[in-house]
Formats: C-alpha cells, structure tokens, sequence
C-alpha cells in the first residue's frame, strides 16, 4: 500500500475513535474579518538584520548545522486536509491555506488531491500524540524517540511534525520513498526502490536535497475559541509550509503569524492575519535554490526579502 493511502487512513481511523473530537463538540470559531478569498497581509519596518533574524528564529536550524545542512520544503505541490472542525470551518481553513500557499508562489494541487499536510483539532494534545505513537507511530517516519518524545512533551497548544526524506538534487527521486514505482516485468510484477545517484561535482552545489513529504499539526480545541478561520488557517500554513522552529527561548516577532499562541502586552494584540515578512518568507523558501547548505540558502532567501519588499514599496 502507498504511503499515502496509508496516512490518509490513519488519519480517517484516528477521526472515528476518541481521539478526535466528535461534532457536538467541536470548536466555535469567531466570523472572519474579511473574505477568504483575499490574502490581507500586515507590513513592519524591517531592516537587513531584522530580516536575517527573522529567518533565522522562524526556520529550525537543520541536522548538521547551517553549513552542512539544509532547509527542507515541499517538492510537490501541497495538499491540506483539516479535520476536528464543523464542514463549513473546514472548507473555509482549507480554502485560506491553499490562498496562502499561492500568494506565495508555491505550488498547489487540484481539489481531490492526496493529502501531505494535515491539520487535526484535538481535544489533549499530549494525549494525542501519545495515543498516535503507540497506535499509529509510522506516521512519524523517521523521527528518533527521543524526538518523539519531545513533541509530546511541548506543551503545545500546537504540536507539529515533518516527514523528511533525503532526494536526489537532479532527479527529485527520494531515498527510502514512500513512493514506489510498479514496473511490470515478464513473469511477476518488480517494485523499483528510488536510489540516489548524481553527476554533480561543485564545491557549491549538494547532490541531494531534504524533501518534506508530509506535514502533521495537531491543534488543542480550547486554545481556538474566539479566533478567526483566518488566523486558524494562516498559522496552520505558516507551520506546515516550513520545517518551523520551537519557541524555545527564541520569540518570534510579533507581526509573525507564528506567534499567535504566544503571550502578548495588555496592549498588543494577537496577529489577525499572515503578515507580509510571513508571505515572503515562504516565497523566498520556495523559490531559492535546494541544492546548497542552508547558510547558502538563507543569504539567498536574505536577498529574495530585499527584492520583494523593494518591489512591494515602489508598487
């Protein structure tokens, strides 16, 4: 069975049982300020360090470090599935992401989709992921213990984890793929595993990339009262589009979507929406190249920020 089919039943089998919550009690969620349809975005005063700060508190360091490692994203394009909602929140958190997806300029796939990116409202986090990594545990892929252990023991009110696999930079073909090709062959049926294999040869250049296939963000029901399908949907994006760093005793900014559940002033407000250092943030991800370390990457991403916020302000 493909991955994919399998995570999706997963998700469908954990829907059923009291891990999720039923629709007598699921979470009342304030009217949106504006359309869905449009991306209203906030602006700040943003300088070269703020934005290389930016990157660097909103983005999790990768294994290996900014010089070795690399910043993961998504190779295909990206499909929502929000479960734990009434029907009408879920159409409408599903239909955000995807906005907030292509105002990045990232890719989307067609309505029907399969599933990579997940967003479940649950009644206990912690509770939750517990009850997953004794009954469901694949769908933390290649995740450590240790790691899993400490997602349960975050706090939350949002838990989240990435599936990340190893590809090839040339080809996109992934090591140990969810994704097996049947090749039919004379006698019986072949499954061809992905092997990485590259012609590369730069100092510069990688030859593989780390692909995320599949994001997962549980999201504590209590925690959502009183907030809009815009603010549930923009920081549902923000956190599964990038491999999203743990508070911590890093803050992110607060014109980040990201610190929706963060503690603010008597006087500072929640973010309302997906700011605009948010967009670009995601689009300079996406649209800089995979195939270098990810201090190359960031001093690409670094420049991508210069450029969209030049051409936003002489628009």
């Amino acid at each position: 069975m493909k991955m994919k089919q399998y995570v999706l039943m997963t998700m469908s089998a954990a829907i059923s049982g009291l891990l999720f919550l039923p629709a007598s009690s699921m979470a009342t969620l304030a009217d949106p300020p504006s359309s869905d349809d449009d991306i209203v975005v906030t602006g700040t005063k943003t300088t070269k360090a703020a934005i290389a700060d930016f990157i660097q508190t909103a983005i999790a360091t990768p294994k290996g470090g900014r010089h070795q490692g690399q910043y993961a994203r998504f190779a295909n394009p990206i499909c929502p599935k929000v479960v734990g909602l009434s029907e009408a929140n879920i159409e409408q958190v599903e239909k955000r992401m995807r906005g907030v997806a292509l105002a990045a300029d990232m890719k989307v796939a067609a309505v029907g989709c399969s599933p990579n990116v997940f967003v479940m409202v649950v009644a206990d986090g912690n509770e939750a992921i517990s009850l997953l990594r004794k009954k469901k545990s694949r769908v933390f892929g290649n995740l450590s213990l240790p790691e899993r252990a400490r997602i349960a023991a975050s706090g939350g009110p949002a838990y989240s984890w990435k599936r990340i696999q190893e590809g090839a930079a040339e080809t996109g073909a992934l090591q140990n793929s969810d994704e097996t090709d049947i090749l039919p062959v004379d006698e019986m049926a072949k499954t061809e595993v992905a092997t990485l294999i590259s012609n590369v040869k730069s100092k510069i250049k990688r030859s593989v990339t780390q692909s995320m296939t599949h994001s997962f963000l549980l999201l504590e029901k209590d925690t959502l009262v009183d907030l809009t399908t815009i603010q549930i949907a923009d920081y549902a994006a923000m956190r599964s589009y990038i491999d999203a760093r743990d508070s911590g005793n890093q803050t992110v900014p607060s014109y980040s979507i990201l610190a929706l559940f963060e503690k603010t002033g008597a006087n500072e407000a929640a973010p309302a929406s997906v700011s605009e250092m948010d967009l670009i943030l995601l689009s300079s991800l996406y649209n800089s190249p995979s195939d270098v370390s990810a201090s190359m990457q960031s001093s690409a991403m670094l420049h991508q920020f210069k450029k969209e916020l030049t051409t936003r302000e002489n628009d």
